[in-house]
C-alpha cells in the first residue's frame, strides 16, 4: 500500500528538508534584543563579524565578557554547515556532523549569558535554523549511527 521508505531515503529527504530550513530561517525572526527583532541573516552577519571584534578586544588588552567568546562562536556555524554541504570527501562531512551539535551550543549560551538590557532571546527562526543545521547532515548521523551499531555487534559476538 505504502511505497518502501528506507534509511537512505530518510537520510537523503532529512537533507532535503535541512536545507530548505536552514535557507527559510534565513528570513525569518532570528532573535530579539529588547524590542528589536533581527533575522536570520542579520544574526548570521553580525555573529560572524563579531570575530573580529573579539579579536579586537584581544588585542587592546580589554577584558572580553563571557558572552564574547560564544558569539564568536555562533557566527563560524553558518559557515562551518556550507562548508561539510560542499565538501567532497565523506570523512569531512562526518567531522562537521559530529562537532556541530557542540558549536550549537554556543547561541544557546549566549542567550543564558546575557541579560537585563543586553538580553538576546531566540525566536522561531533560531528554532528553524538549528534544526535545518542538523538535518543537513542526517546522512552522516545515519551513517555515525550505523558505524557504532556494527562496532558494538562486533564486540558483542567475540565475547
Amino acid at each position: 500500500m505504502f511505497p518502501k521508505f528506507d534509511s537512505n531515503d530518510f537520510a537523503k529527504w532529512g537533507r532535503i528538508v535541512g536545507i530548505a530550513l536552514f535557507a527559510a530561517a534565513f528570513l525569518l525572526p532570528g532573535v530579539h534584543l529588547g524590542q528589536n527583532s533581527y533575522s536570520g541573516l542579520e544574526c548570521a552577519w553580525e555573529t560572524l563579524c563579531f570575530t573580529a571584534t573579539f579579536f579586537a578586544t584581544l588585542s587592546r588588552h580589554e577584558r572580553s565578557e563571557g558572552w564574547s567568546l560564544f558569539m564568536m562562536v555562533s557566527g563560524w556555524i553558518t559557515p562551518l554547515v556550507l562548508f561539510g554541504l560542499v565538501a567532497w570527501s565523506g570523512k569531512i562531512k562526518r567531522g562537521v556532523a559530529m562537532i556541530l551539535p557542540f558549536f550549537l551550543l554556543a547561541p544557546w549560551l549566549v542567550f543564558a549569558l546575557t541579560d537585563g538590557a543586553e538580553s538576546i532571546r531566540p525566536s522561531f527562526g533560531h528554532y528553524i535554523w538549528t534544526v535545518g543545521c542538523l538535518l543537513i547532515f542526517t546522512p552522516e548521523y545515519a551513517a555515525i549511527i550505523a558505524s557504532l551499531k556494527k562496532v558494538k555487534n562486533t564486540g558483542t559476538e567475540r565475547n
